[in-house]
């Protein structure tokens, strides 16, 4: 079958996914394909990489603890207690099991996996000892360029001169979007079980067996993690972490679109991802309009007005997953509905975010910019802490909550 010069295969119908090109079979020599039908697999290698996850996530805080890498608050951030870091390394390794035992690493180009490994490295050296944000940006354009040179794109239907430039936004953007949105116990690693189960939904209904296991496998991942995230943490993923699922499910995000060009090839993932996007969005813009910086850190973000709003930091994780759920089920309707009723849903989410945006900085803008205060941020934590919280339990005298980043 012929390609055309932007590598997007030629001649298939408009509902064609992108991710069709590369080899997306398991390995019919792995464990699970062997004893599972191609249906299960999925679900299997999302549960092995929960288990995987719950194991290490412990021992992941142990060596943290006794090497002293901890996050200590600051001003700027949210937390209020020493909390130990380095949680993203349960996640990285936890879904390499999984996919290791699914066969899930053969499906996808060397290069696509090679990016992973270079923001988790980079991560975990600036979670560490710390690493400019020069040397950050080269690492994530460096993630960004093997992507790139596997042949996924954004926009796929659109000229390569253009859809080049917003693959490269979207694959810089989304890292720094989870980033950003973990500013708060369980908000970043709830936001991206949920987006990523969206989008193995969607490759499911393509036949795209691998990307589907590829995206429960992250799903079932962070959700391990997040067993120890939830308020209290007792453990951050830190950036190692946030950078990593951000690359993935801008990586999934791009291999579920479909051939067609059309406006809703973009729209689904975006959709799906829309939480984090929003964050993003809006703190860029509300610091802008301050004529503050947008990468300094701040107490600022999406979640922390709903706290402000009087929301428990137990409650905030559910209410921006109940965002996730509008998003992704509109993002579900464009893959199997009409599509005048998936553009009239897309524009009323639209303005939802708007409305909500508008609605945030009204009642929270005095504000918005200031640290928590100590004493409001302890009650809340003990009004919606339960009396014997799992996480409490675990060494709780040495907690310490992570570094929200931003």
């Amino acid at each position: 079958m012929a390609q055309s010069s932007s590598g997007i295969v030629a001649g298939i119908g408009p509902r064609t996914p992108v991710i069709s090109r590369f080899h997306v079979e398991h390995s019919d020599s792995t464990m699970l394909s062997e004893i599972l039908s191609p249906a299960l697999v999925p679900w299997a290698s999302g549960g092995l990489a929960f288990l995987v996850a719950v194991g290490l996530t412990p021992i992941v805080r142990w060596g943290a603890r006794r090497g002293g890498w901890v996050a200590i608050p600051e001003d700027e951030k949210w937390h209020d207690t020493p909390t130990t870091i380095l949680g993203g390394i349960a996640i990285f390794l936890g879904g390499a099991v999984a996919l290791v035992v699914s066969g899930g690493v053969s499906a996808f180009p060397a290069s696509v996996w090679g990016g992973a490994v270079l923001l988790v490295g980079a991560g975990l050296i600036d979670d560490l000892w710390g690493l400019g944000p020069v040397a950050k940006l080269t690492a994530q354009s460096g993630s960004a360029a093997l992507v790139l040179s596997a042949g996924f794109l954004l926009a796929p239907g659109a000229p390569i001169w253009g859809a080049a430039p917003l693959t490269l936004v979207w694959l810089l953007g989304l890292p720094n979007a989870v980033n950003l949105l973990d500013a708060m116990d369980g908000v970043a690693a709830s936001v991206t079980a949920l987006a990523a189960g969206f989008l193995g939904l969607v490759a499911g209904l393509q036949g795209l067996g691998a990307l589907a296991t590829a995206a429960a496998v992250l799903a079932g991942a962070t959700a391990g993690f997040l067993v120890y995230n939830v308020a209290p943490a007792s453990i951050f993923m830190g950036d190692c972490g946030s950078l990593l699922l951000g690359y993935v499910l801008a990586v999934l995000g791009l291999g579920v679109q479909e051939t067609g060009g059309t406006a809703r090839s973009v729209l689904v993932p975006v959709l799906i991802l829309a939480v984090p996007l929003f964050d993003t969005a809006f703190v860029s813009i509300t610091r802008s309009l301050r004529g503050q910086s947008v990468t300094n850190g701040g107490t600022d973000h999406t979640m922390h007005r709903l706290v402000r709003l009087g929301w428990s930091e137990r409650q905030v994780p559910l209410l921006l997953c109940g965002g996730g759920l509008l998003g992704g089920g509109i993002g579900l309707l464009g893959q199997v509905g009409p599509d005048p009723l998936f553009y009239v849903l897309a524009l009323g989410a639209v303005g939802i975010a708007v409305g909500v945006g508008v609605l945030l900085v009204q009642r929270t803008a005095p504000e918005s910019a200031a640290p928590p205060d100590p004493e409001s941020v302890e009650a809340t934590r003990l009004a919606s802490a339960p009396s014997h919280s799992a996480n409490s339990e675990l060494e709780s005298e040495e907690q310490v909550p992570r570094r929200p980043t931003t």
